[in-house]
């Protein structure tokens, strides 16, 4: 089996992210094969994102596929169309081997495969596979004008979510030290 690189992921600043659709955009065009918009649009490509704004509240959030360790999408798919590469440990799809079940869009627990009615297939992140290889971020991190959208190692974002709570219990522990008991 080859040597597996270091799980990365994309990770989302909300507090950055302006809900403006770059990222969607970005990847659509790259998975349409275009850079320029309005080429795509002339051309009549069909565009369609792996990463989708979802208003939640009053923020955008980006639903992408998180292409999980033990994903279901792949446990259910019956043909094979969605699988692990071995290789970076990505879910990644062969649109040819889809049969149209919709079951990954079923068991998907973050929303993020979806059936296309035009390629007659489910499609999802791939991380911009052909990208990534090149040395590359995923377009939709590049297309981000605020930069709240990183690609991260997984043991990083851990060691900052750990840091991020620890600094939230520190000052938490210091206000109510400073307020006067009753």
């Amino acid at each position: 089996m080859p040597e597996q690189k270091e799980p990365t992921v994309v990770a989302v600043d909300l507090d950055r992210c302006l809900a403006c659709r770059s990222c969607e955009l970005a990847c659509a065009k790259a998975h349409a094969g275009f850079d320029d918009i309005v080429a795509a649009v002339l051309a009549g490509a069909h565009m369609v994102p792996r990463v989708r704004l979802v208003a939640a509240g009053q923020k955008g959030v980006p639903i992408q596929c998180q292409h999980c360790e033990d994903a279901p999408c792949v446990a259910v798919c019956p043909s094979g169309a969605l699988y692990r590469d071995e290789g970076t440990g990505r879910v990644l799809g062969r649109s040819g081997r889809c049969i149209g079940c919709k079951a990954c869009v079923v068991v998907c627990p973050f929303g993020a495969a979806e059936w296309d009615r035009v390629s007659r297939s489910v499609v999802k992140c791939d991380f911009c596979a052909d990208i990534i290889a090149a040395g590359e971020d995923p377009r939709c991190v590049t297309a981000c004008p605020t930069r709240a959208r990183r690609v991260i190692s997984v043991e990083d974002l851990s060691n900052r979510r750990q840091k991020d709570a620890a600094m939230r219990t520190v000052a938490l522990h210091e206000a109510a030290r400073q307020k006067p008991e009753k």
